[in-house]
């Protein structure tokens, strides 16, 4: 890590630091990567991974719509509804 490299990331982030942050931030991204480095060099093998919360598939909720029923109450307010909808005016020509 250098700070040309976090010049670069920076650009495509669209962050803005100064010098002094940037002097910092190199420095902590160099201490996270040596550790992501020493981690790697602990022997894993023979060790089953551990059980991931998405793999699991008892853990999702089935994705089914759902209504509030306040849309009524919620609608009371707007200038105009249809069909449970609401009218807006049209915003692009054709």
């Amino acid at each position: 890590m250098n700070s040309k490299i976090l010049n670069e990331l920076c650009a495509h982030c669209a962050f803005t630091l100064n010098d002094a942050e940037k002097e910092r931030l190199v420095a902590d991204l160099k201490l996270i990567l040596e550790y992501i480095d020493q981690v790697q060099t602990v022997p894993t093998d023979g060790i089953d991974p551990l059980v991931h919360p998405i793999s699991n598939g008892h853990l999702r909720k089935v994705d089914e719509p759902e209504t509030s029923g306040h849309e009524n109450l919620n609608q009371t307010e707007s200038v105009e509804t249809a069909e449970g909808f609401y009218v807006v005016p049209k915003v692009i020509e054709p």
